[in-house]
């Protein structure tokens, strides 16, 4: 994430002890502004769920990172990234770890839609040994 100097403004985090871990290891990389959530509402959430929780964020926030649980992470990805280089890596498998990158070309949360992203980075744990 630092490398790729990856900054969300929000992260939305699952409560579960796996996803809290995973929080944990990359909260030197988040910056000092980054605004942390844990929602319980985002356990085993659906891709619609979890649609639904980004376009309720506030216009103010400018990105967002969520950390949660397939299969919703992995089909919202794939609902809303209509293009990318990486796409067809995405479609085949989303692992435990795994990092899209999303760029959103809508005006507003509210307006997010599916196919509006682009995926503009993908990393799957085995690239990072």
């Amino acid at each position: 994430m630092r490398r790729k100097r990856i900054r969300p403004a929000v992260v939305l985090c699952s409560p579960s002890l796996r996803t809290r871990q995973t929080l944990e290891a990359i909260e030197p990389s988040l910056g000092k502004r980054c605004s942390v959530e844990v929602v319980r509402q985002l356990y085993a959430a659906s891709e619609h769920s979890l649609l639904e929780r980004l376009q309720a964020l506030p216009e103010s926030v400018s990105s967002a990172m969520l950390i949660g649980h397939n299969p919703g992470l992995h089909n919202l990805a794939l609902v809303l990234a209509s293009r990318g280089a990486d796409l067809p890596q995405l479609e085949e498998k989303f692992p435990t770890g795994a990092l899209a990158t999303l760029a959103v070309h809508s005006d507003s949360w509210t307006a997010l839609s599916p196919g509006e992203a682009e995926l503009v980075d993908y990393v799957v744990p085995r690239q990072l040994g």
